[in-house]
């Protein structure tokens, strides 16, 4: 079974080796094959173009693959609206409907506001973004529920017990370090588990 995994930076792994990935990790873990498709920097748009792009290759067979998209926060940092990345991401999922394609919709980790404005403040005004990602969140959280979507949601990987951001997990507020990535491989194992046993009883 194949994963295609469709995002941004938090999707390709900035700042750690190839083998350090979550995408890495979880197929060497769960023995299935998650392809990486991820672009540091890009928007919702963009994945949007590749993904057309991969359905248009029509390589792999339908009933042996699915799509993991993950991003919208690049879309929020560049335009402070969330509007952009909710239109982009029903487009996809519709469209990978409409294509006999199984969507996955991931909800990245979150940001650990105190850390992230030491380093990245200069160009995104962070209270007003996370806000922004929250209802984004909360938008595509409700969009999954009623449209049949499986969801990953990574964020509770990363809180501590007092429900707070493990700033430890990140390597400069916004993207996951090794360890971090770790956690992620770990929930989609624990995704791909439940989907194996749906396969077996289907």
């Amino acid at each position: 079974m194949e994963i295609i995994c469709i995002g941004d930076s938090l999707t390709y792994g900035y700042g750690v080796r190839r083998a350090q990935r979550w995408t890495e990790l979880a197929s060497e873990k769960s023995g299935w094959k998650l392809i990486n498709h991820g672009v540091c920097g890009d928007t919702t748009g963009g994945m949007l173009v590749r993904m057309r792009e991969i359905l248009r290759e029509g390589n792999g067979r339908k009933d042996e693959r699915c799509f993991l998209l993950m991003g919208g926060c690049n879309d929020i940092f560049f335009s402070g609206s969330r509007l952009g990345a909710q239109e982009n991401m029903a487009a996809m999922v519709h469209q990978l409907f409409a294509a006999g394609e199984m969507p996955i919709a991931a909800i990245g980790p979150g940001i650990p506001e105190s850390h992230a404005d030491n380093v990245w403040a200069n160009a995104v005004d962070f209270p007003a973004a996370s806000e922004c990602i929250r209802e984004y969140y909360a938008w595509l959280d409700r969009f999954c529920s009623t449209f049949g979507v499986r969801m990953i949601d990574f964020r509770d990987d990363f809180r501590d017990g007092e429900k707070n951001l493990r700033a430890d997990l990140y390597l400069d507020g916004l993207h996951p370090n090794f360890l971090g990535h770790q956690k992620m491989a770990e929930r989609v194992c624990k995704v791909i588990s439940v989907m194996e046993r749906e396969r077996m009883n289907a």
